[in-house]
């Protein structure tokens, strides 16, 4: 019985909102070192990730036989579809600013959400944060800076990939809000799903003007091309960002960006283990102050929680 209770404890750990999400971020991170494998365009490679997702989130629904997932609510259509279109927004420009500048600036300007989120929260929704967050938002981007200072160099030889991290950054903002909103209402099979499609309907005639424009690849050369597109798919779309979706059902969404950074964390040691990017004891202090600061802004985030 003894076992039981503790496996049973381990389990609702392993649900709560706050782990998902820390979860999440930190395999997102990995999706940095699959784009270095692919053979076709940025735009190309974020239409796949999310149009191989699709069937795979469909056969979820199918195999848990609930029709009601495929149900959306009137009030979910046009924060579904404005999900499609951030996320679609968020993916073009994450995956064209990893080719155009380093991956610490691209990394770095990507989580930048975790400011934009409260900004907006604070202008425009009303919303009055806790000196505890303001205090866990100050120590994690500290953090990411201290975890991205030996790649984050700006450069006017690098500044168009500079802006499009930055870009990538409100995208990612506006996705997290229209996620929060959908969530609110429906499950998170049913927001990734339509989300994705709606991701895919936008990326695809963009994906195919690039190619037809600028002559990338839209499609792998090899069968083994398609490896790391499938690991796109699975790892950092239906895994990765459906954690994240889940958690955002009970997790405030300006705490959630503030988590995100932890993708840096990742991206860091995935650098390190597989592309000899040598790393020393400042790093661990990185690590350390982004965590202290996620620890500190999901303690009392929001008077309003």
């Amino acid at each position: 019985m003894q076992q039981l209770a503790k496996l049973s404890g381990r389990l609702n750990s392993l649900s709560n909102p706050l782990t998902l999400v820390v979860l999440g971020a930190l395999t997102l991170g990995v999706s940095s070192a699959i784009l270095r494998e692919i053979d076709v365009g940025p735009i190309a490679a974020a239409f796949w990730r999310v149009a191989i997702a699709v069937p795979i989130l469909a056969l979820v629904i199918f195999y848990k036989r609930d029709k009601a997932q495929f149900h959306v609510p009137h009030c979910n259509i046009g924060p579904l579809v404005w999900a499609g279109f951030f996320f679609a927004g968020d993916l073009s420009f994450w995956h064209l600013a990893l080719v155009n500048t380093s991956l610490g600036n691209a990394t770095f300007l990507a989580t930048m959400s975790s400011i934009w989120v409260p900004l907006i929260g604070i202008c425009f929704l009303g919303v009055k944060l806790h000196r505890h967050f303001l205090l866990g938002l100050v120590l994690a981007i500290a953090g990411a800076l201290l975890l991205a200072r030996e790649h984050l160099s700006f450069s006017s030889t690098h500044w168009l990939g500079d802006f499009y991290g930055l870009v990538t950054g409100f995208f990612f903002t506006g996705y997290l809000f229209a996620i929060t909103k959908c969530r609110s209402e429906q499950s998170t099979l049913t927001t990734m799903f339509y989300s994705s499609v709606g991701s895919a309907v936008f990326l695809l005639p963009v994906a195919l003007t690039m190619g037809q424009v600028l002559g990338n690849k839209f499609i792998p050369a090899s069968i083994e091309g398609w490896i790391p597109l499938i690991l796109l798919g699975l790892v950092a779309h239906v895994f990765a960002q459906g954690l994240i979706a889940n958690g955002l059902s009970k997790l405030s969404t300006h705490v959630a960006a503030v988590v995100i950074m932890l993708e840096g964390v990742s991206a860091m040691v995935v650098g390190a283990l597989f592309y000899q990017e040598l790393r020393n004891w400042l790093d661990l202090i990185a690590v350390l102050v982004v965590t202290l600061g996620i620890y500190s802004a999901q303690r009392k985030s929001s008077s309003n929680d």
